[in-house]
């Protein structure tokens, strides 16, 4: 997961576009695959709605898909491969939560834990941080925000959350991305994921 300028997204989607190539495949079911992870990427998640996608890397091992709820909730996924730039789960926590506070005014983290999810049977340990900020979010510049922010190591790959909403919303917020949690499985077959907290 990298911090880009628009331009430089418009250029590799350009050259994606012109090999022929793209690592977002669509399947039954209008969902996206991404084909170096296996990672699945459902239409609809809860009542969140598949929005827009980037790509980070001429590639695409590096990418972002948008997930929306209304004007309430703003969810990104970020799907990547560990390596020199990303080398830890621990190392890329602290990457992220740096890039984070660099992006945004005012930014408070609140807590920090360790949590867990469970993919097909399989329990992969992630970082979580509860944050509070100002970002532009649904087009009003300077909003006052919660944001969520969890990284999980999967093998070679890190596939993390970031969800921002307005903190007079955080109450109902926090119940649907528990939900988002609980139902986003990253393989098709698995069984429902869920995921829980040690503080």
């Amino acid at each position: 997961m990298k911090v880009n300028s628009i331009s430089v997204v418009l250029l590799l989607a350009i050259s994606v576009s012109a090999a022929g190539a793209t690592p977002l495949r669509r399947t039954s079911g209008d969902q996206l695959v991404h084909k170096f992870s296996g990672v699945v990427l459902p239409p609809r998640v809860g009542l969140f709605t598949r929005g827009d996608q980037q790509l980070f890397d001429p590639a695409g091992r590096d990418v972002r898909v948008r997930y929306i709820l209304d004007h309430l909730l703003w969810g990104d996924v970020y799907v990547y491969p560990v390596g020199p730039q990303h080398p830890d789960l621990n190392a890329e926590f602290k990457i992220q939560l740096t890039a984070i506070q660099r992006l945004n005014r005012n930014v408070k983290v609140l807590s920090r834990e360790t949590v867990h999810t469970n993919q097909n049977g399989r329990v992969i340990t992630g970082l979580h941080a509860n944050c509070e900020l100002q970002r532009e979010l649904f087009g009003e510049r300077n909003r006052k925000c919660g944001s969520q922010f969890y990284v999980f190591r999967d093998g070679p790959w890190f596939v993390a959350y970031r969800f921002s909403y307005p903190k007079e919303k955080t109450a109902i917020a926090l119940k649907h991305i528990s939900d988002f949690l609980a139902l986003w499985n990253w393989k098709p077959q698995q069984r429902v994921a869920s995921i829980e907290t040690h503080p």
